[in-house]
């Protein structure tokens, strides 16, 4: 696997879902207290933009049709969504977080 520099931590400020790229490739960041979760940037029911949902605690809610998936592991908790999101391992170093590939 491919360690990625992609981004700065204090550029994911908590609660606030953030979307990066590299290439083509879409990752959404979240900041709980601290801790950073990279997972896949669009909703696995109909493609929705997951940087313009809704965090509530560590579940994000698509701002499309409301399916609702757990921050630390991608799971589905609520449809439509049947898929979970793919989440991508990531690290912290020196102020920067890095994710692999």
């Amino acid at each position: 696997m491919t360690q990625v520099k992609l981004c700065k931590t204090d550029s994911v400020p908590v609660g606030e879902p953030k979307q990066f790229n590299i290439g083509e490739l879409e990752v959404l960041v979240i900041n709980l207290k601290g801790e950073f979760f990279c997972l896949a940037a669009r909703c696995t029911h109909a493609g929705a933009p997951l940087a313009e949902g809704k965090l509530m605690g560590d579940v994000l809610v698509c701002p499309w049709h409301g399916s609702n998936f757990r921050v630390m592991n991608g799971a589905v908790l609520k449809g439509p969504a049947e898929k979970p999101l793919k989440v991508y391992q990531n690290t912290v170093k020196e102020d920067y977080l890095f994710i692999e590939l």
